[in-house]
């Protein structure tokens, strides 16, 4: 508590002395369940070893899968919980539930392989639309992106950047369009390099509105979906 909680005033040596202290603070337990869950490799069925991250408001811990994928984490009770798992080899996968009374239903999560010519969307990692910069409730998710490229020390990535820009033709390289989608994808790409990844290990490039994945896009759903960046496996 650093200066916050003074037992007295601070004015002579014994006073300070009685300043000098610690202090055991009795809580009140907070009621919780267990999370079970597999993590697997969706083209064997096998299991995977990775490192599991639970978390939530007010918490957050990790545990490890076994060699059968299986793990558990002791989790708040009525909080909704996220998971993200990463293993070195595939890419990341996150869900979210809520921790419920009683036994829980296992939670099961597929990676996909991380391998040359793969790619994947970065979940939940949102533009401000016509901006290359994020929404707030998109910024956790950019650790999540350091966290894959630590757990893959041997992957190289394109990171590609998209607009939304649905019902026209593909824009070209000169227009505004195409400029954004590179910055969106540099805004990762800079974010990597200023946390440690090797920028041997990187790369990024635009693609403006070439691969929307709603061309028609009429909903916000569907336009924020279309504002994304991807991860494509080099080498």
């Amino acid at each position: 508590y650093g200066e916050n909680k003074p037992k007295t005033f601070n004015d002579t040596e014994e006073h300070r002395r009685l300043n000098r202290r610690a202090t055991v603070e009795l809580m009140r337990p907070v009621p919780a369940t267990t999370l079970e869950g597999i993590v697997k490799d969706p083209e064997s069925g096998a299991g995977v070893e990775a490192d599991v991250i639970v978390h939530g408001k007010f918490f957050r811990d990790s545990v490890r899968s076994d060699t059968t994928g299986l793990f558990k984490a002791r989790v708040p009770l009525g909080e909704v919980v996220g998971v993200d798992v990463y293993a070195e080899g595939f890419f990341m996968e996150s869900t979210m539930l809520r921790a419920l009374p009683g036994k829980m239903k296992p939670v099961e999560l597929k990676l996909r392989p991380a391998i040359p010519g793969e790619k994947v969307d970065i979940p939940n990692l949102y533009f401000v639309g016509n901006k290359a910069e994020l929404l707030p409730k998109s910024e956790p998710e950019l650790p999540k992106i350091l966290r894959f490229m630590k757990v893959n020390p041997g992957l190289k990535i394109q990171i590609a950047g998209h607009v939304n820009f649905p019902n026209r033709p593909p824009v070209s390289k000169n227009t505004p369009e195409y400029r954004l989608s590179v910055a969106r994808a540099k805004l990762v790409y800079d974010y990597l390099i200023s946390n440690g990844i090797s920028a041997d290990r990187l790369e990024y490039q635009g693609y403006g509105n070439w691969e929307m994945v709603y061309p028609n896009a009429v909903s916000e759903t569907e336009q924020a979906k279309n504002r994304r960046v991807e991860i494509r496996v080099v080498k």
